[in-house]
């Protein structure tokens, strides 16, 4: 996954819908804006448990070991638990004094989301209100997957926007399938949609007088499906445009064009969006900026501080930041702590200094608040942790933002830079702290080719000293909460809590970023050299086993109970390690796979000739020396591990060489398919049933446990009959 540029934009408060990919979401304008009923707010028809969606006051309840609905129906701010690269949830209004947030839960039991638009005010024992709620999962469409408009499963980051005056937020809300700008008052008298499109709305937003709304759509998407359509009657071209794993029908060419309306609230006054209302949208069309500015943020007086690549547009070319403006001409920052890893920027009130928070220390596993006066050499570190900080932003004589811990889910709270101390202001799961969890400790190693990383050993509550336990292996991020690992699908804290301990590892940077800086301008220019005997493999892989070897020095792991577990990257990571190694005694993998037959077939000819640029031989070419380090079905024969797949519907096709492979000449193997998901599943029935099916295989292959439950009679039946007529490794199924 790779990182949005994030830039601070004071002119326009916008409502926004982040996506968790670099790329826009898919959306179709229209000019007819109705005004619409005023409507008091009202929980989500047909979900009576969204009613605690605020958590109550109460008393601490007893304590008890945490479950995977206990994770599963955790509170997030935003709409959804992915914070990407430091990008904030929180709006902060106009005076500093309210905070602004969207709250959501999960429901399994509906298959559906509680969400509703918060208040709190930001003083220490401010009381949150809800002043709208409602509304339906807002998902994020990739404008340029391949040069094609795909959709990911994964949920867009809300942020309401503020009026001027304070007395109104803007947000994006959907319901029966349409997506809407909505204004709510701040006293919460009303809320109402004040925009609507065709189809999708992707961020709506103030100019900067308050009078008008502008919002951005694509309403070439509603042409290019329409064309499709149209082809349908004399048949599809079969071209760059099919991903036959995705659809038998074409996708849509991106990306797409981005179209800028405005309007009256409420209105029907809408028209095309100015050259000027357009650049609001944009920080780096600001005077002051320079174009190759990734973060940056300005002062009232017009002073100016960004983060800007040395050796644009380079890939990974160092960054560094830089400050000027307002007459006191330019300065650079060249110290290290001023180079790669800041997160977000701001000016101190005084508009003399720059704060700015970093990933920094051992393996960059501590997040880092310095100060830096323009004209100064190197900063000043104020304040470090290794906890999370996420969308941190001036408020109050401190920082607002969201903090969380490998223990802790994130709360919003007020920071002292200058000290580390905080004031809570809101906690969304005060009942997670009556949970029992495992104990947490952070361990750091290099990988064979001299990179440094770390990651969360998660050992069992219960374990007895001396004891030896399974452990399961988490990729590839352990930034924060430690939740399910990148796609959030294996509950860390939940295996540990039925006697599994977890490795949940970071993933070590890019391979290339070892090489001298070479002409990419981009990663995918850089991918040749990652593909090269699958070097960028081969370090991710030496990087998991070096923390299992770190993990199994403490002297708490069972070398010979070891599971392992990935999605996307991670997975290709997973094969790796399976087809390289004996290392594993049961597997489970939430997408699949590269295999010689399939790879390049089922994803299509735009991805067929991605792989071509990178260094794949040709789909008709037989290169078994080019497959062997990672493809599953090419080596199912030596494979030891037993294996559960849980794929998407749109993504299975993909398993399907090696699910035939490991079922005629391999170890067990079970394959779960789960309708109308993506690459991210994000139905909470769906995700709550992957939990525990993970924890089920875990338990049945590492530990030799098995569920009571009635309802999984046949499960453990099938599971039972594959270990009698598996080669599964025999220590994987000791009691």
């Amino acid at each position: 996954m790779r990182h949005l540029m994030r830039l601070a934009a004071p002119t326009l408060a916008l409502a926004t819908s982040v996506p968790a990919l670099p790329s826009l979401a898919t959306s179709l304008p229209a000019l007819a804006t109705p005004a619409g009923r005023a409507v008091a707010p009202a929980l989500q028809p047909g979900h009576g448990n969204c009613a605690d969606l605020l958590p109550a006051k109460g008393k601490p309840a007893a304590r008890r070991l945490v479950t995977a609905r206990d994770i599963a129906m955790l509170r997030d701010f935003g709409g959804g638990e992915v914070y990407l690269g430091g990008e904030s949830p929180i709006s902060l209004s106009p005076d500093g004094k309210t905070a602004a947030f969207m709250l959501s839960r999960a429901e399994p039991d509906d298959n559906a989301y509680c969400q509703a638009l918060i208040l709190l005010p930001v003083t220490a024992g401010g009381t949150p209100r809800i002043i709208a709620a409602g509304g339906e999962f807002l998902s994020f469409t990739n404008q340029d997957q391949r040069g094609l408009v795909t959709a990911t499963g994964m949920g867009k980051l809300v942020r309401p926007a503020w009026s001027p005056d304070g007395r109104w937020l803007l947000y994006l809300r959907r319901d029966a399938g349409k997506t809407r700008v909505w204004r709510a008052a701040a006293d919460g008298s009303e809320a109402r949609p004040v925009a609507e499109a065709e189809a999708e709305i992707e961020a709506a937003g103030w100019t900067p007088d308050g009078s008008k709304i502008v919002y951005t759509t694509r309403p070439a998407l509603l042409d290019a499906e329409a064309g499709i359509e149209r082809e349908s009657r004399s048949g599809y071209l079969y071209d760059d445009r099919f991903v036959p794993m995705y659809s038998n029908r074409p996708q849509v060419r991106g990306p797409l064009p981005l179209v800028f309306t405005t309007l009256t609230p409420g209105m029907t006054d809408a028209r095309d969006a100015t050259t000027g209302e357009r650049r609001l949208f944009d920080a780096t069309a600001l005077p002051g900026y320079p174009a190759t500015a990734t973060i940056a943020a300005r002062t009232i007086d017009g002073r100016f501080a960004w983060v800007a690549p040395e050796k644009s547009p380079q890939w990974l070319s160092p960054t560094s930041l830089w400050a000027a403006g307002a007459g006191h001409g330019s300065a650079h920052c060249t110290a290290a702590a001023c180079g790669d890893g800041i997160q977000t920027l701001w000016w101190t009130p005084d508009g003399r200094r720059v704060r700015f928070v970093r990933r920094d220390g051992q393996g960059n596993s501590q997040m880092a608040v310095y100060v830096w006066t323009p004209g100064d050499k190197a900063p000043r570190r104020t304040f470090a942790t290794e906890d999370n900080l996420i969308g941190c932003q001036p408020a109050a004589a401190g920082l607002l933002c969201l903090r969380e811990s490998s223990t802790q889910p994130a709360r919003l709270v007020l920071l002292d830079p200058d000290t580390g101390r905080q004031k809570i202001l809101f906690d969304p799961n005060p009942a997670f702290r009556d949970l029992i969890l495992g104990t947490v400790k952070r361990l750091h190693w290099h990988n064979d080719f001299g990179m440094e990383t770390f990651g969360d050993l998660v050992l069992p509550p219960d374990r007895r000293p001396g004891e030896l336990v399974p452990l399961i292996v988490v990729q590839y991020h352990s930034r924060g909460f430690l939740r399910g690992g990148t796609g959030d699908e294996y509950p860390i804290h939940a295996f540990a809590a039925q006697g599994l301990a977890v490795l949940s590892v970071e993933r070590v940077p890019m391979y290339t970023s070892l090489l001298p800086a070479g002409n990419w301008p981009s990663w995918k220019d850089a991918e040749p050299e990652n593909v090269r005997n699958w070097n960028e493999r081969r370090s991710l892989a030496s990087s998991v086993m070096a923390g299992i070897d770190k993990a199994l020095s403490l002297g708490a792991i069972d070398p010979g109970r070891i599971g392992l577990t990935g999605l996307s990257d991670g997975m290709t990571t997973a094969a790796y390690l399976l087809s390289t190694t004996d290392r594993f005694a049961a597997t489970s993998i939430s997408t699949c796979c590269a295999d010689p037959k399939t790879d390049q077939i089922l994803v299509g000819p735009r991805w067929e000739a991605e792989r071509q640029r990178f260094g794949y031989p040709l789909p008709t070419e037989d290169r078994p020396d080019f497959w062997k380090p990672v493809s599953l079905a090419v080596n199912a024969p030596r494979i030891r591990s037993p294996l559960l797949m849980q794929l998407a519907d749109d993504e299975y096709l993909r398993a399907l060489e090696t699910y035939t492979a490991f079922r005629y000449s391999g170890p067990p193997v079970e394959m779960y398919l789960f309708a109308g998901e993506h690459h991210v599943k994000w139905q909470p029935a769906h995700r709550l049933a992957i939990y525990q099916r993970n924890l089920d295989w875990f338990r049945f292959w590492l530990q030799g446990q098995v569920d009571p439950d009635p309802a999984k009679r046949a499960q453990y039946a099938r599971w039972a009959e594959l270990r009698k007529s598996g080669r599964a490794a025999s220590r994987a199924t000791r009691p």
